[in-house]
């Protein structure tokens, strides 16, 4: 009877009108149907938004502390997380914006003063999740009231929300002090297709003040005004030799003006690939991008386009695996009805063998999905990361071919894989998946676009196995904090080589997981992992620990000393190879032999973002160096029953995509650019000191499972 009367408070409020009428409550008194706050236009809130389905993937999760500044009629809008070392703010009455972030020890600020115009202020917006005019928290006038539930101490009142869109299904609960100030926020999205993925999320509100707000908290941060920046030091110069009027050397007016242009777009860039970041930790995005209750007497401009989008992508997916069916089909009946194999590899033939779902990131346009999770960029560095000992590598012989300089890191000069067996001398079939070498398995490299540490931190741990037999899981986060000066941008993106020149530099020296934990942001490098060349001394660490702020300061944060200690080195490198580009046999041979491989691929297909299981093949694929905008870990090969070669490849967005994380990917022809740009770590044959100061216990080696 509980039961019953239990299902009955849940289903009654949703028919109901929103005056006030009594219905029977969770057990059995009679309640009364409240209405749902408004939230002001004006306000200051903290929260801690929490995953808590990557404890299953990485230590304790990820938890994301936002502190958030809102003036809605202002157009003004600032945004910081984990106490203000990432902040990004918007005023567009002044026409700036500004990006942030720590850069190995000192902030970086990126910005675009006056520049910015509608096109870009909306894109900025849109990739956040947010409307003009609409809040980052959601709109919950249309949510049922589902009666009250102790929270801290106290009776608060509870709203919920249950969409269907398709095959998805997203469960949501707002709790809020009898006053209307938010106290917690939980949302649990169901997909239906593959029976076993959902999306958990926490958000526990801190604090929450209604305005109105102190002006300077929307002021540009010290770091984007002052002469040194990145941006600062280039427009500043320019400036002053203007309003001066002094002669300048012949060109140099010219070459200031095209850096400032080059600051500013690489600026924009920047901000771009921040404001898809941050979206994803708004509680707004998660709601209205689900989609709004089809009985809400008002749907706004962002529902209806979040709505569509949602639905876009349903549709997407079901014509694809519609087409994959029919083709099989057709294939299987003009073989005579009973060649299977043969309808599977004709259907291969015509690009459609794999299956798609709906997954994690259903909701998000295509912008937002490109913008904060494909992260492979290449940067041409010159200084502290590159050397004058360069060679340049032809990759293929054909008109496709694109050419990159390799360049030394340290003592160990850039290096060629060499082949060691004949072609028949390669195992059929490898598959590193539950080793050693596959590390902990599937990770999750959250809103922050660090395929590339994944993909790098992978091989190390293949390698570090390899030689040593130990299993270890290495720290994406050291990579993304400290390889800045060798062509790296943290969770703006980077590649696997400008890694591990950075990890030579400092020794090749390389922590655990467990001791430099993954934020999902960017964060300031750690001693010993900081360049030689950045590592402060003991006064500059003090004054930067004296300047440090909490959460509540309205002062991006500086580099405290407790940021810059803590995680010993616990395994070293000695350098890298890179595999012959487009030789699928070498790529074949190294990973057998030594373990996963980092490669690059062309990540960016919508069929690939929504891959569930089958062979992917796509031959709209790019294969040049350039269309490479994902790095994944290549942990094997193999060929299907029905005659199909295929890559094995662990990507980086959860068990929740694909093959629970993996997927299989054609061999022939470089599909998507999988052998164009293949790189291997190579582990020192000394572990590093252990915490006793002696030498780790060397395990006995443990070969790869081939057949």
């Amino acid at each position: 009877m509980q039961l019953l009367t239990f299902i009955i408070s849940l289903i009654i409020p949703a028919i109901l009108s929103d005056a006030a009428r009594p219905i029977l409550g969770k057990y059995g008194d009679r309640i009364t149907v409240q209405t749902p706050p408004k939230w002001p236009d004006i306000y200051e809130m903290e929260y801690t938004l929490t995953l808590p389905y990557l404890k299953t993937m990485q230590p304790e999760g990820l938890r994301y502390p936002v502190h958030v500044w809102w003036d809605g009629p202002g157009q003004r809008y600032r945004f910081d997380s984990y106490g203000g070392i990432d902040s990004t703010g918007w005023n567009l009455q002044e026409g700036y914006h500004w990006t942030v972030y720590p850069r190995i020890t000192d902030m970086e600020c990126d910005l675009t003063n006056g520049t910015a115009g509608p096109t870009l202020q909306k894109k900025l917006m849109a990739l956040l999740g947010l409307g003009s005019g609409f809040s980052p928290l959601p709109d919950i006038s249309g949510w049922s009231y589902a009666g009250t539930a102790q929270f801290r101490n106290s009776e608060a009142q509870v709203w919920q929300l249950s969409v269907r869109k398709q095959e998805k299904t997203a469960n949501y609960q707002f709790y809020t002090a009898h006053n209307g100030q938010p106290l917690r926020f939980y949302m649990m999205g169901y997909n239906l297709i593959t029976g076993g993925h959902f999306d958990e999320y926490l958000i526990e509100f801190t604090r929450f003040t209604a305005g109105p707000l102190d002006a300077s908290v929307f002021d540009l941060p010290e770091v984007c005004t002052k002469e040194g920046t990145k941006h600062g030091q280039q427009s500043s110069r320019l400036q002053q030799q203007q309003q001066r009027g002094q002669p300048a050397e012949e060109g140099s007016e010219e070459e200031e003006e095209r850096e400032v242009a080059n600051s500013e777009s690489d600026a924009v860039d920047n901000m771009v690939a921040a404001a898809a970041r941050l979206g994803m930790l708004l509680p707004a995005a998660h709601v209205e991008a689900a989609a709004a209750q089809d009985t809400s007497a008002i749907l706004n401009e962002l529902r209806t386009r979040s709505e569509t989008v949602l639905e876009a992508n349903a549709r997407f997916v079901d014509e694809h695996n519609r087409r994959v069916r029919n083709a099989a089909a057709s294939a299987t009946s003009a073989a005579g009805g009973g060649a299977t194999a043969n309808g599977a590899a004709s259907a291969l033939e015509a690009g459609i063998s794999y299956s798609l779902s709906l997954n994690h990131f259903a909701h998000l346009t295509h912008e937002q999905w490109t913008a904060s999770m494909l992260g492979l960029k290449r940067t041409t560095v010159s200084g502290a990361g590159s050397s004058s000992n360069n060679s340049n590598i032809k990759y293929g012989n054909d008109d496709d071919a694109a050419d990159i300089s390799l360049e030394a890191a340290g003592a160990a000069a850039t290096d060629m894989y060499e082949r060691v067996l004949a072609d028949d001398q390669l195992p059929a079939n490898v598959d590193w998946r539950g080793t050693g070498a596959d590390g902990p398995g599937v990770k999750d490299q959250a809103c922050c676009g660090s395929c590339w540490a994944f993909a790098a931190a992978g091989a190390m741990q293949a390698a570090w196995f390899k030689t040593t037999g130990q299993s270890l899981s290495f720290s994406e986060q050291q990579l993304v904090d400290c390889a800045w000066d060798y062509g790296n941008s943290g969770c703006g993106g980077g590649d696997v080589v400008p890694a591990f020149r950075y990890l030579l530099r400092v020794g090749g020296a390389a922590a655990q997981e467990a001791d430099y934990p993954y934020m999902g942001q960017n964060g300031f490098c750690r001693v010993p992992f900081i360049p030689p060349r950045d590592r402060p001394d003991a006064t500059t660490m003090t004054s930067a620990s004296t300047n440090s702020t909490s959460t509540t300061s309205t002062t991006p944060a500086a580099a405290s000393s407790s940021s810059l200690f803590g995680a010993p080195p616990i395994a070293r490198f000695s350098g890298f190879k890179r595999v012959p580009s487009r030789n699928e046999k070498a790529l074949m041979e190294a990973v057998a032999l030594h373990g996963p491989v980092a490669v690059g691929i062309d990540g960016g297909r919508a069929t690939f973002r929504f891959y569930s299981e089958g062979v992917y093949h796509n031959p709209h694929c790019g294969q040049k160096l350039e269309a490479l905008d994902h790095a994944v870990l290549l942990v094997g090969y193999g060929t299907t029953p029905e005659g199909v070669d295929y890559w094995l490849i662990k990507n980086s967005w959860s068990k929740y995509w694909g093959m629970d994380g993996y997927a299989r990917i054609t061999r022939k022809g470089n599909d998507c650019g999988v052998s164009t740009d293949a790189v291997l770590a190579l582990a020192s044959e000394v572990p590093a000191p252990d915490d006793n100061g002696g030498p780790q216990v060397k395990a006995a080696m443990t070969s790869t499972r081939v057949t």
